[in-house]
C-alpha cells in the first residue's frame, strides 16, 4: 500500500458513496485497511478508519466505532486523521443527545482541522462546531465558527456553494438572536438567493423557516406568511419534522400578529396534534394564541 493505491481506494469509495451505494463504500475502505494493515502503513490505515465513517454514517453505524476513533485521536498520528476522527466522535454523541461531549470534541476538531490542508473538511469541521455551539446557547462562539466556516467553503466550488449557502443562513440566524434583525434577514436573504439559484429545493426549507422569523421581528408579516407557507410546503415534501413545528409556531404568529385568529388557530390546532401526550390540545392552543411565540421558539431544536 502507498499513497497512489490509497488515493485509487479513496476515490473509488467517494464515488461509490455519491452513487448512493454505502455499503460498497464501506466495502472499498475495509479493503483500504486490509492492505494498510499488511503494508504496515499505520497512518494510512487510521485514515481509511476515519473516512470510512461517512458512509457509515448513512446507514446509521456509527456509534460502534467510536471506541477506535478515540483511539486514533489519542495517537500522534497526522492531524487528517484525528481531526475527522474528532469530527465523527462528535456527530456520534450529537446523535446520541450528548452535547456536551458533542461540542468538547467538536471544538478538537476544529481545532485540528486548522491544520489540515483540505478546505471542505475545515468548513465542515468549523460547521458542526458552529451548530453545536449555537445549541448549546453559545452564540459568540457559534458566529466565529460559522465566519471561520465561509472563509474555508470559499476555496470550494461547487456543493462547497451550497454547503456556504447554508452556513451563511446559520450565521444570519445567529444575528436574530443577537437582536441584529436588519443584518440578519439580509444575510438570511443572501443564503435563500443562492439556494433558489441552485434549485436547491431539498436544503432551502430552512432558511426560509429563518426568513419567516426575521420577517415577522421586522413586521413584515405578510411577507413572513409567503415565505413561511412555501417553507411549510418543501419541509414536509422532504420530511423535515422540526422545521414543519417551527413554520406552524411562526405562521401561527403571523397570523394571530394581523389579525387572523381563525388561521392562527389551524396552525397552532395542527402543531398541537405533534404532542399528542397533552390532555387538552385545544387548551394549548388557546395558550398559544396569547403567546408572543418568537419568545419561546428556538427553530433550531
Amino acid at each position: 500500500m502507498n499513497e497512489t493505491r490509497f488515493a485509487e481506494l479513496r476515490a473509488e469509495a467517494r464515488d461509490a458513496d455519491l452513487a448512493g451505494d454505502p455499503e460498497r463504500a464501506i466495502a472499498i475502505w475495509d479493503t483500504a485497511i486490509d492492505e494498510c494493515e499488511s503494508a504496515d502503513r499505520a497512518d494510512l490505515r487510521d485514515l481509511a478508519v476515519c473516512l470510512r465513517c461517512a458512509p457509515l454514517l448513512k446507514l446509521d453505524r456509527l456509534a460502534g466505532e467510536v471506541t477506535e476513533l478515540k483511539r486514533i485521536l489519542l495517537r500522534a498520528g497526522s492531524s487528517d486523521a484525528r481531526s475527522i476522527a474528532a469530527y465523527y466522535i462528535a456527530v456520534a454523541y450529537d446523535l446520541d443527545d450528548d452535547l456536551t461531549r458533542a461540542l468538547e470534541f467538536a471544538r478538537r476538531a476544529n481545532e485540528l482541522a486548522a491544520k489540515v490542508d483540505d478546505p471542505a473538511h475545515r468548513a465542515a469541521a468549523a460547521n458542526l462546531a458552529g451548530n453545536l455551539a449555537l445549541l448549546r446557547g453559545e452564540l459568540e462562539e457559534a458566529e466565529c465558527a460559522y465566519g471561520s466556516a465561509l472563509e474555508a467553503y470559499g476555496g470550494v466550488p461547487g456543493y462547497g456553494q451550497l454547503m456556504s449557502a447554508q452556513v451563511l443562513d446559520n450565521l444570519g440566524y445567529v444575528m436574530l438572536c443577537t437582536g441584529r434583525v436588519d443584518e440578519g434577514v439580509d444575510t438570511i436573504e443572501r443564503a435563500t438567493q443562492t439556494l433558489e439559484s441552485a434549485q436547491a429545493r431539498d436544503y432551502i426549507h430552512q432558511a426560509l423557516q429563518d426568513l419567516c422569523y426575521g420577517y415577522i421581528l421586522q413586521d413584515h408579516l405578510d411577507a413572513a406568511k409567503r415565505v413561511g407557507a412555501r417553507g411549510l410546503e418543501l419541509a414536509r415534501t422532504y420530511d423535515e419534522p422540526l422545521v414543519v413545528k417551527n413554520l406552524l409556531f411562526l405562521l401561527g404568529e403571523a397570523s394571530v400578529r394581523s389579525g387572523d385568529r381563525f388561521q392562527a388557530r389551524r396552525y397552532l390546532s395542527e402543531l398541537a396534534r405533534y404532542y399528542p401526550d397533552l390532555a387538552n390540545s385545544d387548551e394549548m392552543v388557546e395558550v398559544l394564541l396569547g403567546m408572543d411565540l418568537t419568545a419561546v421558539v428556538n427553530l433550531r431544536g
